[in-house]
């Protein structure tokens, strides 16, 4: 028989009851794949708010009549459109008081049909004047961005050879970005000048993106940064007025934010209310059974202190096997989250339609440290009953009662 030391007897205890031991560790795998997962699910999306709250540069977005939801889903979603005014709404707009900085976008979906690798949102944006995309792309690409080449966003995938097929034409990349958690990772960027070409094209394949008469001058949004002293309202009705158009689209990045961030402390609510219930549920779970055990294993306990154990070895004795029941339980409950969120990250941000971005490593092995504390203190805490039974002075009788 082989010889068990007092610092094995707890890992040999779990052993000796195989089914007992199989049910502890899947109530503390459950809560701790709940507890990493949630947290890291919340982690995730508070990163993507940070992240879209960097790109939105802009305070105002001049837009078409009635596509300020297709604007708004632009910039929150995975959602691509194509939409654009028919007039130089760039130079109305521009004898409005009260704007310190403006530029022009246009926005195409490709299709997804064969003459095209994927349905991407083709961004076009003037490098000279734009002050929401051009300083992000330059931080990560610091060449000039050549007429016909484009900037793929991180979830754009680029074929082997360096290019992308949209409307049956190879576009060189000139660079992808890194991951934002917005909707900018589905997207392609080129130049203004690109965009005729790309009408071209669509023309060629029998899907016009954009009428051909419109193609140099098709402008989507002007986007605008106020000055000083003015609100974004305040600026919109200069415009309404100094242009003399009713019915102007206005989108305010600033409000989208607010509603984000609305949205998202919700979803946050929810998930700690969740995690929270679950694991008052779990806790008790434990320590009912925790407290059963320690009456099924009198008789053990009775023949420990015959044989010279103390009421605090016997408590020792508890927690290491509640301890080592939450280290075994925490590390399988972090892996089996991992293996669904990591991989699936860009699907769990698309069905949220919120911006989610994955944290960081250090971040990542700080919560999986968290999660196997949380995990261990669970299971001790789930013994504490357990424990002051044994060390109550009457224990000893209790023991008495099982020899």
């Amino acid at each position: 028989m082989p010889h068990i030391t007092l610092g094995r007897l707890p890992f040999e205890n779990l052993k000796r009851k195989p089914f007992r031991t199989a049910a502890l560790l899947v109530i503390v795998t459950m809560l701790s794949a709940t507890f990493f997962g949630g947290a890291m699910l919340a982690l995730n999306l508070n990163a993507g708010l940070d992240s879209m709250q960097k790109r939105l540069g802009a305070d105002l977005m001049v837009v078409p009549q009635n596509t300020g939801a297709k604007a708004e889903a632009l910039l929150t979603s995975s959602t691509s459109s194509t939409f654009y005014f028919t007039n130089d709404i760039d130079s109305l707009v521009s004898k409005a008081d009260g704007i310190a900085q403006s530029t022009v976008q246009t926005y195409i979906s490709s299709l997804t049909a064969d003459c095209c690798d994927e349905q991407v949102q083709i961004i076009g944006f003037n490098p000279a004047t734009d002050f929401v995309i051009e300083p992000w792309i330059t931080s990560e690409y610091d060449q000039t961005l050549e007429t016909g080449q484009v900037i793929a966003g991180a979830n754009i995938n680029v074929s082997t050879s360096g290019t992308i097929k949209l409307y049956d034409h190879e576009f060189p990349v000139a660079a992808q970005l890194a991951t934002t958690g917005t909707s900018l990772d589905n997207s392609v960027f080129v130049n203004q000048e690109t965009i005729p070409r790309i009408v071209g094209y669509s023309a060629q394949v029998g899907h016009p993106a954009i009428p051909e008469e419109y193609a140099d001058t098709a402008v989507s949004a002007v986007l605008i940064k106020v000055a000083d002293g003015y609100s974004a309202e305040q600026v919109a009705d200069n415009i309404t007025e100094a242009s003399g158009l009713d019915g102007l689209g206005y989108v305010y990045p600033g409000g989208i934010t607010a509603t984000t961030k609305t949205n998202l402390s919700a979803i946050v609510g929810y998930v700690a209310l969740f995690l929270a219930a679950f694991w008052v549920m779990g806790v008790v779970v434990l320590l009912a059974v925790f407290s059963s055990s320690t009456n099924e294993r009198k008789r053990e306990f009775a023949s420990l202190r015959i044989m010279g154990a103390t009421r605090g070895t016997l408590v020792g004795l508890i927690v290491k096997e509640s301890a080592l029941l939450g280290l075994i339980g925490g590390l399988i409950g972090i892996a089996l989250a991992s293996l669904v969120i990591f991989p699936f990250s860009t699907l769990i941000g698309r069905q949220l339609q919120l911006p989610y971005l994955q944290v960081g490593v250090p971040t990542t092995l700080g919560l999986m440290a968290a999660g196997l504390v949380f995990a261990v203190v669970t299971g001790m805490i789930a013994s504490v009953a357990s424990a002051y039974r044994l060390s109550k002075p009457e224990t000893y009788l209790m023991l008495r009662e099982g020899e």
